[in-house]
C-alpha cells in the first residue's frame, strides 16, 4: 500500500508540465495551416491575374484587370490578407501586345504578376507570431497567335 501511495498525484503533475507544450503545438498547427492556406490563395491569384493579363488585347488594360482578379481571387482569404491584398504593378515584356516578329518566331512576350498580402497570426494566444508577409510571383506567356485588334 506505500507504494501507490507514493504515486499520488503524479498524473496531476504530469498534465501541469506537459499541457502548456500541447497547447503551443495545437496553436502552431493552426498556424502552419493558416499560412499553407493563404500562400495557396495567393498563388493562384497570382497565376489568374496573369493569365487574365495575357488575354487583353492591349498593354494599358493589363493593370486594371490584374487589380481586379486579384480583389475577387482574395475572398476567401483570412481578414487581414483580403484587405491587405495588392498587387505589385505587372511586368510586361518589351514587345508584348503588338504584332509578332515574323523573323523571331521563337520569341515569347510574357507577362509576370507579384500578388502580396500580410497575414496577421497575433490572434493565436500566447505564441507571439505577429505579421507575415506572403508573397508569390507568376509569369504568363501571350499567345503568339491570338486575335489582334
Amino acid at each position: 500500500m506505500t507504494g501507490s501511495r507514493s504515486e499520488r498525484g503524479t498524473a496531476s503533475l504530469e498534465l501541469v508540465i506537459v499541457a502548456p507544450f500541447l497547447f503551443a503545438l495545437f496553436f502552431l498547427i493552426i498556424a502552419f495551416g493558416r499560412y499553407a492556406q493563404t500562400e495557396n490563395l495567393i498563388d493562384q491569384a497570382a497565376r489568374d491575374a496573369a493569365r487574365a493579363a495575357t488575354a487583353q488585347n492591349t498593354r494599358a488594360d493589363v493593370p486594371k484587370i490584374v487589380d481586379e482578379v486579384v480583389k475577387d481571387s482574395m475572398d476567401d482569404a483570412p481578414a487581414s490578407c483580403e484587405n491587405t491584398a495588392a498587387a505589385d504593378p505587372p511586368t510586361i515584356s518589351k514587345d508584348a501586345f503588338g504584332l509578332p516578329d515574323p523573323n523571331n518566331p521563337s520569341a515569347i512576350e510574357t507577362v509576370t504578376v507579384t500578388v502580396r498580402c500580410k497575414l496577421d497570426l497575433s490572434d493565436l494566444g500566447a505564441l507571439r507570431l505577429g505579421t507575415v508577409e506572403v508573397y508569390r510571383t507568376f509569369t504568363s506567356p501571350l499567345d503568339r497567335y491570338r486575335g489582334y485588334r
